[in-house]
């Protein structure tokens, strides 16, 4: 397994849980026992045509082209949810990217609804910024970084530009931070 803090098995891993091991926990055990329950919700259900075929279709990318408020939320999680509960994946096997945390967080309550419980086990899902620095600190070496490495925000470098200038006795009013 690559090295990292985490211990989350990567996508590419050879020694990343295989959908078809026996033994399930967590969110993978809901989702399966949430498939075989005969008062499961039918998260199928509600969806138009279009949707259900996006979200039955589990096998290579799909690309969903829809205007706002149209869904593409509901199939997306749905689909997870549908891949979760047939076996098709783990949970730290599918990766789901959004933009903003708001929609991260919203997409977990979704897929813990659909499947029963809390998306503890789905660590590929979160924002841009939030998966990129997981494989940052996860391949750090790479970059030329250190896995500890630190982002710093825009406060944080106008404080650093500060204390550069103040430090190498620039006139600040001629290199204002």
């Amino acid at each position: 397994m690559n090295q990292g803090d985490d211990n989350i098995p990567f996508f590419d891993e050879d020694d990343a849980p295989q959908p078809a091991a026996p033994a399930r926990s967590g969110l993978a055990a809901r989702a399966m026992a949430a498939r075989r329950a005969p008062d499961a919700p039918d998260y199928l259900s509600g969806l138009n045509p279009e949707q259900r075929d996006a979200v039955e279709t589990t096998e290579g990318p799909l690309l969903v082209l829809a205007g706002a408020g149209t869904g593409k939320t509901r199939v997306l999680t749905t689909r997870i949810a549908h891949i979760l509960a047939s076996g098709k994946a783990y949970p730290s096997q599918i990766l789901a990217v959004t933009f903003t945390n708001k929609a991260a967080r919203e997409m977990k309550e979704r897929i813990g609804a659909l499947v029963g419980g809390a998306v503890e086990g789905m660590p590929w899902l979160g924002t841009f910024h939030s998966i990129g620095v997981k494989l940052l600190r996860r391949h750090a070496e790479l970059a030329g970084l250190r896995s500890d490495f630190t982002i710093l925000d825009t406060d944080d470098v106008l404080r650093l530009l500060k204390q550069l200038i103040q430090a190498e006795g620039l006139d600040d009013k001629r290199w204002p931070a």
